[in-house]
């Protein structure tokens, strides 16, 4: 399941990203994941709640929007208000 593999490797980008920006906390992460990508949305669902146990992105939603071609990007990250 390369999907958990992607779940970590987003988390990872999301810890860089708010250690660079020198935030607390995020409330969702959303991504693209292109039709053509070969990952499987409801795969990486499952396997990004699995990643997120015990950790401080526990909380964290995974926001998924479907786009045509090859494209698996973080687009956004949403911080609390």
């Amino acid at each position: 399941m390369h999907e958990l593999s992607i779940a970590m490797s987003i988390l990872d980008s999301v810890q860089e990203e708010l250690e660079q920006r020198q935030c607390g906390g995020i409330d969702a992460v959303h991504i693209r994941i292109g039709e053509q990508s070969g990952v499987v949305p409801d795969a990486l669902r499952f396997a990004y709640e699995v990643a997120v146990q015990e950790t401080p992105f526990a909380s964290c939603r995974l926001v998924i929007e479907s786009a045509p071609g090859h494209e698996l990007e973080i687009f956004a990250l949403e911080l609390p208000t």
